[in-house]
């Protein structure tokens, strides 16, 4: 008792040193302002952490099933489109390279007489990759495939087709309008009966030059100039009875022109002997 009576009473004696009565005021501002804000933040930012981790792991799961769709998709194609669709062109596309070898081997090589030595030649190696551009440009869109096809694809294909179907009917025509003025390309519209005219009845020809529409002028009047502004010069503003000679498939209303026509497959018109009608009512 005596002991304890002398320790309190020199804690009370005693007063508490400068650091414990700083920590003292520390602690009592810090229960005067309140909750601190730190553990607030600190929960915040572990959970946009977490929502960081979440989001990333649905976009790869969203990536990882596109990959799969994408797998999945191709995989179809390859088996249904492109792989029968190769193994049908695949034949041709090797017989036209190994004939484009052999010509290849047997004309870009020159021999010589004495020692039978092959060797390449650059004039005829020339020649042959020129031609082969030129063949290529066919099937092109360009000026150059332009200037080949007038020479070489069109010319045949126009005089099998004026042989088999050139025919020459009576049109009224009304009108003549140049659609491709940097082609010199016109059209020529009508009907094929006089008066009230429908869709069925209705005429439509194309004037172009071709290189056989010039044969043909040359054979026909011994004027190898076909000029498409001359042939639709006949066709004056309003109604025409025309004697129209053309060619391609037979302009009635039957329903292979129908579908023609509505592919925009039109015949072409070589010449027009027309008598003026008067303004179209």
């Amino acid at each position: 008792m005596a002991d304890s009576f002398r320790t309190k009473s020199s804690s009370a004696n005693n007063p508490p040193s400068p650091s414990n009565t700083e920590a003292l005021l520390a602690r009592a501002r810090r229960i005067a302002q309140g909750p601190s804000k730190e553990a607030p933040q600190k929960q915040e930012s572990e959970g946009g952490i977490a929502d960081a981790i979440t989001e990333l792991n649905e976009n790869l799961t969203f990536f990882r099933k596109c990959l799969t769709t994408t797998r999945v998709v191709l995989g179809g194609l390859q088996s249904n489109v492109f792989g029968p669709l190769w193994r049908l062109v695949r034949p041709p596309i090797i017989f036209v390279a190994r004939l484009y070898m052999r010509l290849w081997n047997r004309y870009a090589y020159s021999t010589n007489q004495e020692t039978k030595e092959r060797t390449l030649s650059r004039t005829r190696s020339s020649i042959i990759v020129v031609a082969t551009v030129l063949v290529l440009s066919i099937f092109t869109n360009t000026q150059l495939g332009s200037a080949v096809r007038f020479v070489t694809i069109e010319p045949l294909a126009d005089a099998i087709l004026i042989g088999l179907s050139k025919r020459t009917e009576v049109f009224y025509l009304t009108q003549s309008d140049e659609i491709d003025p940097e082609n010199n390309v016109h059209s020529v519209r009508g009907c094929r009966k006089r008066g009230e005219c429908a869709e069925i009845d209705a005429a439509y020809f194309r004037v172009q030059p071709r290189l056989a529409h010039d044969v043909w002028k040359l054979v026909s009047y011994g004027n190898p100039v076909y000029v498409p502004d001359h042939i639709v010069a006949p066709i004056a503003p309003g109604l025409n009875e025309c004697h129209v000679t053309y060619y391609g498939y037979r302009m009635t209303s039957s329903w292979i022109a129908r579908i023609l026509r509505s592919l925009q497959f039109y015949p072409t018109m070589l010449e027009a002997k027309c008598t003026y009608l008067g303004s179209q009512r």
